[in-house]
């Protein structure tokens, strides 16, 4: 970790912040439907339906990668995370709560989706091609932990103040993350990918 110290301390931490995020939805839709009071048979099927627009774009999102490069699947992915978690901390109280919340687990589900496999691809860029070992244990420990830290620190959030406030620092993290693959992206890797950079 020290010796890669520069490209860790700027897009590893960048890509910790996506595998933040995406794990936080996990803890934040379920959580979010039963504080609305549905069913759990109602909040299954919102989840569900997230996850299947998510494996959907599996494909999608290898796809633009290749060839519009890594940012355009980085950055779009948690501009939606975090639009729709931002968006999701201010309609508890709305008389149409719950069509909000299926709506905005749909495009939190969108964005996770163009997300798919983006961690692993910017590991195997950035990584050294005479020693990548090193390099990617480093990168996967990051990126494991800010997805191990975000639901204890979504639930501690939570347990200060409220769930609204809660969900809406995972989208301030979310788009810190954005801002971050904007920044960092096209200095370690380039616009278009590897070989640009």
């Amino acid at each position: 970790m020290a010796r890669h110290r520069r490209v860790l301390s700027r897009l590893g931490l960048t890509a910790a912040s996506l595998a933040a995020v995406r794990s936080a939805r996990q803890v934040v839709l379920p959580l979010w439907g039963l504080s609305l009071g549905l069913e759990a048979h109602t909040i299954s099927l919102v989840v569900g339906i997230a996850g299947a627009i998510d494996f959907a774009l599996f494909y999608a999102s290898g796809q633009v990668m290749d060839r519009f490069g890594r940012l355009w699947a980085s950055l779009p992915a948690m501009l939606l995370i975090g639009a729709g978690f931002l968006f999701l901390a201010f309609t508890h109280e709305l008389p149409d709560a719950s069509m909000w919340f299926a709506m905005l687990a749909a495009v939190i589900g969108v964005g996770n989706g163009l997300s798919s496999g983006i961690l692993l691809t910017l590991g195997a860029d950035l990584a050294p091609r005479h020693d990548p070992a090193p390099f990617l244990s480093s990168w996967r420990t990051l990126t494991d932990a800010g997805g191990a830290a975000a639901p204890v620190l979504f639930s501690a959030i939570a347990a200060i103040s409220t769930l609204a406030v809660a969900t809406g620092a995972m989208g301030a993290i979310a788009l810190l993350g954005a801002l971050g693959f904007w920044r960092w992206v096209p200095r370690f890797i380039g616009r278009s990918g590897p070989a640009s950079g």
